[in-house]
């Protein structure tokens, strides 16, 4: 699963202010579309002034008047997508369908094998589904507002905040019963460079990563990964508590070094949820992956074939060959999500989604096909 941790929302790095800059400077190959792009923009600010989204999201607005599109999550073949101002809608074998009225949610929603769990208020729900139906599974009277992430054994981790008090801290729940199992961290101030459990745990199939302080300072600290008590890194290397990926059976992590000045040393460590580890410089920043093979959107290349806008891109990591999907359709591609039979790509410009099956020649993805353009239509 693409698992988005809901609170590394607003992480900016060098690579990201690279993208915007190649964005930038692709703009030229998509120029068709640019009138669209500022009327869409300057449709939400409109939306803005005339009431607040808060408001908005009470009500069932008009299916697919949302501002941008953001990849959704794949779960036993169905894509599971969220579309402003309507809620979160189950695209399969061809088929649409509204499954969560934005009425309902107004935290954030995950999905996995187990359910698709959303917020409202300080509670949090789960939704079977097969049978849609709902259960609250968490409340508290304490704090302002609330979070949660999703474990890989389908329970639930929920951050509980205070702005007033100024504190936070994390529990652990069943992800089917609501109980609460045990509490992750103590309350710790609202405003601290503590790490709570979730930035310091991570876990990709069965194998379990965790940050252990080895370096740095109070504001800066510097991070090795262990597995099993055994680091992943070489000594004189770190990472951060932030500065991670975390896609289907992968999860990697910028890698820093004393006396690296130059974004062109970077490096990666990128974990295989088959136990499979590489310590590698950093090339892209990789979407998605089928096996050993990382997927990336590469912003720099003038060989993107019958795309405006920029291609999907494959790297072996096993041989080091690297080679680009063909596609039968122009498309511009900037984020997606994938499993081994689809691919589901958004422009944060537009509402749109587009669906892809991913065609191969033996056990290597070649191309993409189109299947439909937008799938929220």
């Amino acid at each position: 699963m693409k698992n988005k941790i809901i609170d590394s929302i607003g992480k900016i790095d060098d690579d990201m202010i690279e993208s915007v800059d190649a964005l930038r400077q692709s703009k030229n190959k998509r120029s068709k579309t640019k009138w669209i792009k500022w009327v869409a923009i300057a449709a939400c600010f409109c939306l803005v002034a005339v009431g607040s989204i808060n408001t908005l999201q009470r009500f069932d607005y008009l299916k697919g008047a949302g501002c941008s599109a953001t990849p959704g999550t794949i779960v036993d073949g169905s894509y599971y997508y969220k579309v402003d101002h309507s809620g979160v809608w189950k695209y399969a074998d061809g088929v649409n369908e509204k499954v969560l009225n934005t009425y309902w949610e107004d935290g954030g929603w995950l999905v996995n094998e187990s359910g698709l769990y959303y917020s409202c208020g300080k509670n949090v729900y789960r939704m079977d589904l097969d049978t849609l139906e709902r259960n609250k599974l968490f409340s508290t009277s304490e704090g302002t507002h609330i979070g949660f992430d999703l474990t890989q054994d389908g329970n639930v981790i929920v951050t509980v905040y205070d702005k007033d008090a100024r504190f936070k801290y994390q529990v652990l729940v069943n992800g089917k019963d609501g109980g609460v199992i045990e509490q992750l961290t103590d309350k710790i101030s609202y405003d601290s460079n503590t790490p709570l459990f979730t930035k310091l745990h991570y876990q990709v199939g069965e194998r379990k990563i965790e940050l252990v302080q080895a370096g740095g300072d109070e504001r800066t600290p510097h991070y090795m990964p262990t597995e099993n008590g055994v680091s992943l890194l070489p000594e004189g290397r770190w990472v951060s508590n932030y500065g991670y990926e975390h896609v289907d059976g992968v999860i990697s992590f910028d890698v820093y070094q004393e006396g690296r000045e130059t974004q062109e040393e970077s490096e990666m460590l990128i974990a295989f949820a088959d136990g499979k580890t590489i310590l590698e410089p950093r090339y892209n920043n990789y979407s998605g992956a089928i096996g050993h093979i990382l997927l990336y959107v590469d912003f720099n290349s003038t060989e993107n074939f019958g795309s405006n806008g920029n291609g999907i891109w494959c790297y072996d990591t096993d041989s080091g060959e690297k080679w680009q999907l063909k596609i039968d359709s122009e498309c511009e591609f900037y984020s997606f999500t994938n499993d081994n039979q689809m691919l589901y790509s958004c422009v944060p410009w537009s509402e749109e989604q587009t669906a892809w099956e991913i065609i191969y020649e033996g056990a290597k993805p070649v191309s993409l096909q189109l299947i439909d353009n937008n799938i929220i239509e």
